[in-house]
């Protein structure tokens, strides 16, 4: 039974870190892809009422 004790835990504990990796991973690019969107639709609204301010 220790030696079954010996292999989980190296095991487990590569898992774990792992898992952390890829959701810190899964974080980080949704964090950028929101970013972008905010940037682009910042750069849409300024676009536009620039726009506005030109026809009027």
């Amino acid at each position: 039974m220790v030696y079954l004790a010996g292999e989980w835990v190296p095991a487990w504990l590569w898992m774990s870190v792992t898992f952390l990796v890829a959701a810190l991973g899964v974080a980080g690019l949704g964090w950028w892809v929101l970013r972008g969107d905010a940037r682009n639709r910042a750069a849409e609204e300024a676009v536009e009422s620039e726009a506005a301010r030109e026809h009027h």
